[in-house]
């Protein structure tokens, strides 16, 4: 188990790794494209351009080379997912160690955690600027926590995450001076830093600028806010603010961040050509790391991002080497022939990586559903049990993974201290007799002229099983479909498009769905309990109202979830006010028994192996790169200090 969150009063800042000792040597180098813009006076010299005390970070292998361009591959224009991890847009306060073993300053130079993790005082990098020049200091993380994420206005379009929380109030700020500022709960927040090395969660008291976005906020501007929500079709200022701060869009879905280049940032590069056909970005004068002899990174110049209709074109322009470096869309098995044949054509090797995640797939039944009916069936566990045993996990494997893995449930990695095999092996057994056997048992044994089972209103159990084309999940639902209805459930399945689909979800709209299951790392676990318990309101998907209860019990769409399901948000709420390691450990380990006795969720298979591309002359790679949502592979590997050797 990581060792993250050892607490007494401390300060956390490992000098070799946070600060230029010293301060910025006038001497350091930087890339040629800079310097050049120094010389024609369009920029100010590299000292005026760093921090007193930059980030130093250490490379994986050698000091490298300014220049190129990194080449990745986009699955349609959609396909931000991709943009978001390779830029890659992952400055936060805190963040993972490229090994995912214990997190790090960042953007804070220093941190100070109080005795009872309530109270966490994070010194700035004085000099430090965004990506246009201006300075950022500790008025942009006041920005944050006071006129948006404290805004009574703000919080009910973006509620506070669950983890900006204690004791059911959320966080407030305190400003020491410009570049000090302590955030505070009303109690104990033992995985805090943790949270905040999420890919989601770190960038959020990073990412408000305010001397860019008070121009559309009520309190500093009394002039045109309501011209500029009238040209962005919207309503209210909250509504204006997600769309101009790179949240969402005036439809409310969530925007890709490439569409507001004005937007000032603390990214190595910054996007400068979007077309139809492909994405470029180049360096950040302004960034604010450097490698151990201060020279600013990042080493190479530009990110270009090309668009391809389709996968297969996407895998045959990897395999013809134009492709630098990408695991997503690479990495299926099915791939694996093509690009491991083209190797030395390609310019190319792999590298090994390890999912954290604990599923490739996951079953989730709507619990909370709308239709009473539906709800009972899908909330008798003997009715899913019965639907597990009808699975034929191992078919599953041979025909989607080309053999590769074997049949589990929803649990923990081996490694990660949290593994049970009872939780693993249960109700995994191919029989279709038995599966018949707990469906009757479950009430349903009753079936129509047609063979269907008949449900508690008299009527064929009817239901719809919803995926989207992501990975290989698509196929998998299609073969269960299959397998369901040779025991009588008249299933049905659809293949949707992925926006409505989140929609759906959202509206509690859906009959059951399938999904990645994360939690199998140590910290995912923590990051990312919700196959275990409904943890999120919108991606718990087996119990996304229960889940909404434990927030707002008087909300209109919430249910009261059965007594197991308080017991485990209890449990939670316990976790994430425990400083002891040992104790945490233990609360954890009874949240995960109650997810095993009560099976809300049924697993497929673990993730199957997958390999990064990675161009031969690319140096300081990882040797082994790990996979998932809260690790947002391959940003913590630190992009910035890759090079290209020739």
């Amino acid at each position: 188990m990581h060792n993250l969150m050892k607490f007494g009063a401390m300060s956390v800042a490992a000098a070799a790794l946070t600060a230029f000792v010293g301060g910025t040597d006038a001497r350091a180098g930087e890339a040629p494209m800079l310097a050049g813009l120094v010389s024609q006076g369009k920029l100010p010299p590299l000292e005026e351009r760093l921090p007193e005390e930059p980030k130093v970070v250490t490379p994986a292998d050698s000091i490298g080379k300014y220049g190129g361009t990194l080449r990745f591959g986009m699955r349609g224009s959609a396909d931000f997912g991709l943009v978001n991890r390779s830029r890659p847009n992952y400055e936060g306060l805190f963040r993972w160690k490229p090994d995912m073993s214990d997190w790090e300053p960042n953007v804070a130079r220093r941190i100070d955690i109080n005795e009872d993790a309530s109270e966490y005082t994070f010194h700035l990098r004085k000099g430090m600027k965004w990506s246009d020049g201006h300075p950022f200091t500790a008025d942009d993380i006041m920005f944050w926590a006071e006129d948006l994420l404290n805004n009574p206005d703000y919080a009910k379009k973006y509620p506070a995450w669950q983890y900006y929380k204690a004791k059911g109030e959320v966080l407030t700020a305190e400003k020491i001076d410009d570049y000090t500022v302590v955030l505070k709960f009303a109690g104990p927040n033992a995985l805090f830093p943790m949270v905040m090395c999420h890919f989601v969660s770190s960038a959020e008291p990073t990412r408000y600028p305010k001397h860019y976005l008070e121009q559309f906020h009520p309190k500093y501007n009394q002039t045109n806010l309501e011209e500029l929500m009238a040209a962005e079709n919207v309503s209210t200022w909250p509504e204006l603010m997600g769309i101009k701060g790179g949240f969402t869009n005036s439809q409310g879905v969530a925007a890709d961040p490439r569409h507001h280049p004005e937007l000032p940032h603390l990214f190595a590069w910054s996007v400068v050509e979007h077309t139809a056909t492909g994405l470029r970005y180049e360096r950040n004068p302004y960034y604010w790391k450097v490698d151990p002899e201060g020279n600013q990174l990042p080493y190479i110049d530009y990110q270009h991002y090309r668009i391809f209709d389709d996968e297969q074109a996407l895998v045959l322009a990897a395999a013809n080497g134009e492709i630098d470096f990408q695991e997503r869309h690479l990495s299926k098995v099915k791939h694996r022939p093509v690009l491991a044949e083209n190797r030395e054509r390609g310019n190319y090797h792999f590298i090994p990586a390890k999912s954290i995640q604990a599923s490739a797939a996951v079953i989730m039944l709507n619990l909370t559903h709308k239709d009473e009916v539906l709800r009972e069936i899908f909330q008798n566990k003997k009715f899913r049990i019965g639907l597990s045993h009808a699975i034929d996990r191992q078919a599953i494997i041979d025909s989607v993974w080309v053999g590769v893995g074997e049949p589990s449930q929803v649990v923990p990695h081996k490694d990660s201290g949290f593994y049970s095999e009872s939780m693993a092996t249960q109700y995994l057994e191919y029989d279709v007799d038995l599966a018949n056997r707990f469906l009757d048992e479950a009430g349903y044994s009753e079936r129509d002229a047609d063979g269907w089972r008949v449900g508690p209103d008299g009527n064929p159990i009817r239901f719809v099983f919803e995926a989207i084309e992501f990975r290989d999940l698509g196929d998998v639902a299609e073969i269960v479909t299959q397998h369901w209805r040779k025991v009588g459930i008249d299933v049905r399945y659809s293949l949707i498009e992925r926006a409505l689909h989140t929609k759906k979800i959202r509206a509690n709209e859906f009959d059951l769905v399938i999904w990645v299951g994360p939690g199998g790392a140590a910290g995912d676990i923590y990051l990312d309990p919700r196959r275990y318990f409904p943890s999120d309101v919108f991606q718990a998907e087996h119990g996304t109202r229960w889940a909404l209860w434990n927030d707002d019990p008087q909300a209109d769409t919430a249910m009261e979830p059965p007594e197991d399901v308080k017991e485990q948000f209890r449990l939670w709420d316990e976790l994430k006010g425990t400083i002891d390691v040992e104790e945490r450990t233990n609360l954890l380990k009874r949240v995960l028994k109650i997810s095993e006795e009560q099976f809300h969720v049924i697993g497929i298979a673990p993730p199957s192996p997958k390999i990064v591309l990675s161009k031969n002359t690319l140096r300081n790679t990882p040797e082994l790169m790990l996979l998932g949502w809260s690790y947002p592979h391959p940003a913590p590997t630190n992009l910035e200090q890759y090079y290209y050797a020739e």
